[in-house]
């Protein structure tokens, strides 16, 4: 099965409602058009909560298996080697499960192919002779035939009824995308101050194993003696971990198994936040905003005309910022590591 085949297959079992570009469109050709968007749309979306779930557990279940081997090693708790070829396998499988679901690349092609039938949609609603085809980037012509394929079955689009679309294309895509562009600021602020935490514990773990063995150096045996927290690692060996060290050996093992933890989280946490490309989806949304208060500004002094080579310019623009942002996404598969 090819991809525009998996596409139609997957919008014949589609159980969630379709969006809607508009409501109460009557044009047979708009309604043709607005109906694969509506498909492509909700697909789209439903394959991005799967795509953020798959590398949000992947990164989770790598910092497990980091801990775990952690206590195998340190804490002497061998049955946990168990425990981690059993996740690691259970991760694996999951990783191949992802690939064959393929929501990754049916998240972003689905977008690219209801973004460009959006744009038919307004092309065709203003009469403009050209088609979305006839001006699509060679980039997605080539790397993505089937979207191309698609479109030139909608073959003629054209109304025969020029309508003004100022408002529901253009102003509405400028309030779209400044609301968008809040969103992605605010979730921004937030990742970058889950981040932070994450890496403000982990230097602060190593900020406290180095004082640890400064105060270690100061002890002329080099071995701690406190009876409170000789009896309280004395419990740890009692259920059999870290059997056999001694009180300072223990603390070190503690030391790095929170160390080696907090740095694992560190690194899954980077790699997952990475792959949602928020400082390219801003870049994105600004640009956007750009472009269509410009569209506007330029219509209005226009004095409300709405001229093709105008329409078909920012039609333009807006394909290659698809391309742009369906170029940086692709990047952003889900990928096995384990540290």
């Amino acid at each position: 099965m090819n991809e525009k085949e998996t596409f139609y297959n997957d919008k014949n079992n589609c159980k969630i409602p379709f969006t809607h570009i508009e409501d109460k469109i009557t044009d047979p050709t708009l309604k043709k058009i607005d109906e694969i968007y509506g498909a492509a749309d909700v697909l789209s979306i439903e394959n991005a909560k799967k795509h953020e779930r798959n590398l949000w557990l992947l990164s989770a279940f790598g910092t497990i298996i980091t801990l775990l081997f952690l206590l195998y090693d340190e804490a002497e708790l061998h049955l946990l080697i168990i425990g981690c070829i059993i996740i690691i396998v259970g991760v694996y499988q999951f990783y191949k499960l992802a690939e064959r679901h393929d929501c990754h690349r049916k998240y972003i092609q689905y977008r690219v192919l209801a973004e460009t039938l959006r744009l038919q949609y307004y092309l065709s609603k203003a009469d403009v002779k050209h088609q979305v085809t006839d001006i699509l980037p060679w980039f997605i012509k080539k790397g993505i035939p089937w979207i191309n394929e698609i479109l030139l079955e909608l073959s003629n689009t054209k109304t025969g009824q020029k309508k003004l679309i100022i408002n529901c294309w253009i102003r509405d895509q400028l309030k779209y995308h400044q609301n968008a562009l809040v969103r992605s600021t605010h979730k921004k602020e937030r990742d970058n101050r889950i981040t932070r935490i994450v890496l403000t514990v982990t230097i602060a773990t190593y900020v406290i194993a180095l004082i640890f063995e400064v105060y270690m150096l100061t002890i002329p045996s080099g071995e701690i003696t406190s009876y409170t927290l000789s009896y309280s690692l004395d419990n740890l060996q009692h259920w059999g971990i870290m059997v056999g060290l001694t009180p300072t050996d223990m603390i070190r093992s503690i030391l790095k198994i929170v160390i080696g933890t907090m740095s694992a989280a560190t690194l899954f946490t980077g790699s997952y936040y990475g792959k949602m490309s928020l400082p390219n989806t801003i870049d994105d949304h600004r640009r956007m905003v750009m472009l269509y208060e410009k569209a506007e500004h330029d219509i209005v002094q226009n004095e409300g005309v709405e001229d093709e080579e105008l329409l078909i310019k920012l039609a333009r623009e807006f394909l290659i910022e698809n391309s742009t942002w369906y170029s940086y996404q692709s990047k952003n598969n889900p990928d096995l590591t384990i540290e």
